[in-house]
C-alpha cells in the first residue's frame, strides 16, 4: 500500500468518513456471513496503549487489520455465523465450526481494508508487545464492532486508515510555457543567476540582519542569463545604466528562435 503521510491526526470529518466506509463494508460482510438479524454497531477512535494491553492479536501484516483473538472474538463470530456462542475449545474440537469461523474472520479483515485474496492472518496470535508498532503510532485507529450482543476489537494501521479516506484530487499538471506559443509582443521574465553561497546548518541558524554572505562569484565575472525554467540564454555582466542596475549580454548561448522552443 502506498498512501502518503500516514502518521497524522484526523479531523472529525475524516473520522466520520472512515467510519461511514467501514460501516458500509461491515454491512457487506454481514450479508455474506451472518445468520443473525440486525446491524453492526461501530465505534471508531484513535488507538490508546490501553487498548492493546492484555489481549492477544491476530496480525495480518500490511494488508489486513489486526484483530483481537480472545473469548469475546470467538463469541462474536460464533454468535453471528453459527447462531450460538462456542468456546475456543469447542471450536478447535469441531472439524467444521473452527474452519468456518476462521474463514469468516479472514473475510471480515479483507472486507475492512480491501485486502487481496493472497492476504492471510498469521497462525500464531501476538501479544501487544509482539504486535507491529504501526498499530500504536499516531494515525492508528481502534475499531469496536458490536452485534448480536457480542463485541470485537480491531486495529487499523495508519496506512490502512488513510486508505479508507477519499483520494484527494491532484491539481492538473500545467504544460510548460513555450516561446512558440506566445505572441511576438509577449514579454517574458529573464533571470540573472550568480553562483550560489554555501552555508553550514549552524551558520544558517545563526543568520541575522547585517550578515554578509560571500557568493562563489567574482563581482566582475560573468553571470548566467536564463529563462525562469532554467533554460540558459547566455552570459552577462552586471553594471549600471542610467542610474539603474543593469546587465550587459557578453556571450549569448545561441540565437533563440521561437520555432525551436
Amino acid at each position: 500500500m502506498s498512501v502518503a503521510l500516514p502518521y497524522r491526526l484526523y479531523a472529525g470529518a475524516e473520522l466520520a468518513q472512515i467510519e461511514s466506509r467501514l460501516r458500509e463494508r461491515c454491512s457487506h460482510w454481514l450479508r455474506d456471513w451472518s445468520i443473525a438479524e440486525g446491524e453492526v454497531d461501530l465505534r471508531l477512535r484513535p488507538v490508546a496503549l490501553s487498548d492493546l494491553a492484555g489481549l492477544a492479536w491476530l496480525d495480518g501484516g500490511e494488508a489486513l487489520p489486526a484483530m483481537a483473538n480472545d473469548a469475546e472474538a470467538d463469541d462474536f463470530f460464533s454468535a453471528l455465523c453459527l447462531g450460538v456462542k462456542k468456546s475456543r475449545a469447542a471450536l478447535d474440537a469441531s472439524s467444521l465450526a473452527g474452519p468456518v469461523l476462521d474463514a469468516a474472520r479472514l473475510a471480515l479483515g479483507r472486507q475492512l481494508t480491501a485486502g487481496d485474496g493472497a492476504s492471510l492472518y498469521r497462525d500464531k496470535a501476538a501479544s501487544a508487545a509482539e504486535l507491529s508498532p504501526l498499530y500504536s503510532v499516531l494515525g492508528a485507529l481502534y475499531l469496536q464492532l458490536s452485534a448480536a450482543g457480542q463485541t470485537l476489537a480491531v486495529l487499523l494501521s495508519p496506512e490502512q486508515a488513510a486508505g479508507l479516506l477519499p483520494a484527494r484530487a491532484q491539481p492538473a499538471e500545467l504544460e510548460p510555457l513555450k516561446l512558440r506559443d506566445l505572441p511576438l509582443e509577449q514579454q517574458v521574465e529573464l533571470e540573472v543567476r550568480a553562483a550560489p553561497a554555501r552555508l553550514s546548518l549552524a551558520d544558517l541558524e545563526s543568520l541575522q540582519a547585517g550578515d554578509v554572505l560571500r557568493l562563489d562569484q567574482k563581482a566582475d565575472g560573468l553571470f548566467e542569463l536564463c529563462l525562469p525554467d532554467g533554460m540558459a540564454l547566455g552570459r552577462a555582466k552586471y553594471g549600471v545604466d542610467q542610474g539603474r542596475l543593469a546587465v550587459k549580454v557578453v556571450r549569448p548561448a545561441r540565437p533563440i528562435k521561437k520555432s525551436e522552443t
